[in-house]
Order: structure tokens, then C-alpha cells, then sequence
């Protein structure tokens, strides 16, 4: 069947969901402030396409190292709840349901965590979902990736990967995303929509007469 993809940050939701849980950890007192000013910094580099995404996850992971996953994830439902929902764009809603209602299967596909990004797909009604998979030593945190990061080229060879788990295809598949750091993935779908484009992408648009929505 024909596959809806979406990006989750800047796209199906209003926010980064990474900077999202840094902050709600924050709010908590379960990690140290002064973890924000490196997310911002961290943030600007992605943005301008520069962003050494190890470094990025290590950032993410830094407030779990030595929690087992259970721990780490013990309040993702209430973050959900409270930080995630008032971000959710109504329009992104309205695609989901229109892509199914056609019979196509959605899938999201992220550079932030997964357990952040499967719990957050599934509050969106999306079953499949691909994030940066977390290393575990004992069923502890280290902090670091399991394997290639889904990023830039990477979210082409996770892609790629659950195709053939799943016995899937491309054919007459879509991609939604907003951001130029995913013009590896956007490229090998048949339909590529820039959402609410960034400037670049915006840009890569207009050249090659791909879709813009705004959301």
C-alpha cells in the first residue's frame, strides 16, 4: 500500500520534542538548567545544517545516563498530555486521517529519540515509527546511539531497513516535512511536500515544483 511519511518536529507537531522534554525535565528539577542553554546552541547548528548529531543525542540522553528505559520514561504520557498536545498542528491531524481514509499506511521517521517519537506518533493515531535508537548496556542508558543515526542520509537507510522488514515499498509513497536536513529521504519518494518550509527547502521547492503546504 502507498505510505504517508512524516517528519515529527517543526512538522507534525509546532516544536522539537527534544527540546520539549529537556525543558519539561527542567521544570521537574530531574535534570540541570543549564542543559537548555546547550539545547539552544545545539538547535541553531541544525538549523544552519551543522548540527554533528552525536553530539545532539548525547545532549538528549545526558539527563538518562544509568536509567533503564522504564525509568526514562516513566512521565512521557503526562509530557505528552501537557507539552506535546498543545503543539499538535491541525492540519497534520487532518492529513493523517485523509491518508488513511485513502488506505494509505502512515509512518513517522525522526532524528529525535525513539522514546520520545513512538509514544507521540501513537497519540497521533500512527502505529509505525522510526527514531534514534538508544544504546543500552545491562538495560542501562549510556548515552550514545545503537547504530547509524536517523538523520540526513541515515533517515534513507533506516527507511530503507523497515522496507524490507516490513515488505514495503516506495511506489506512490509521500514524505511531509519542513526541514532541508531531509532532502536525502524527500528525494526518494514520489511525493515530497515541504511543510511550513524552511528557507532552504523553501527554496529547493520552487525549483523543482514539489508541493508546499502550510501547516
Amino acid at each position: 500500500m502507498p505510505l504517508a511519511i512524516y517528519d515529527l518536529d517543526e512538522t507534525l507537531i509546532n516544536a522539537d520534542c527534544s527540546l520539549l522534554w529537556l525543558q519539561f525535565l527542567t521544570d521537574r528539577g530531574l535534570t540541570d538548567p543549564t542543559i537548555m542553554d546547550d539545547a539552544r546552541e545545539l538547535d541553531r547548528r541544525y538549523h544552519q545544517g551543522q548540527l554533528d548529531m552525536h553530539d545532539y543525542v548525547a545532549l538528549q540522553l545526558r539527563p538518562h545516563i544509568g536509567q533503564t528505559p522504564a525509568e526514562a520514561t516513566r512521565e512521557v504520557e503526562l509530557f505528552i498530555k501537557e507539552h506535546v498536545q498543545p503543539c499538535i498542528r491541525p492540519a497534520a491531524v487532518e492529513s493523517i486521517r485523509r491518508h488513511k481514509a485513502l488506505g494509505d499506511r502512515c509512518l513517522v521517521i525522526s532524528a529525535s529519540i525513539d522514546f520520545l517519537v513512538e509514544p507521540i506518533a501513537a497519540h497521533l493515531g500512527i502505529e509505525d515509527a522510526i527514531g534514534v535508537r538508544i544504546e543500552l548496556e545491562n538495560n542501562r542508558i549510556t548515552g550514545r546511539a545503537d547504530g547509524p543515526i536517523c538523520y540526513q542520509e541515515g533517515k534513507v537507510l533506516h527507511l530503507n531497513r523497515w522496507l524490507e522488514q516490513q515488505g514495503e515499498h516506495t511506489k506512490g509513497s509521500w514524505f511531509y516535512s519542513d526541514s532541508h536536513n531531509d532532502l536525502p529521504l524527500l528525494e526518494q519518494v514520489d511525493n515530497p511536500v515541504g511543510v511550513s518550509p524552511d528557507p532552504r527547502l523553501a527554496e529547493v521547492c520552487q525549483q523543482r515544483g514539489w508541493a508546499k503546504v502550510n501547516w
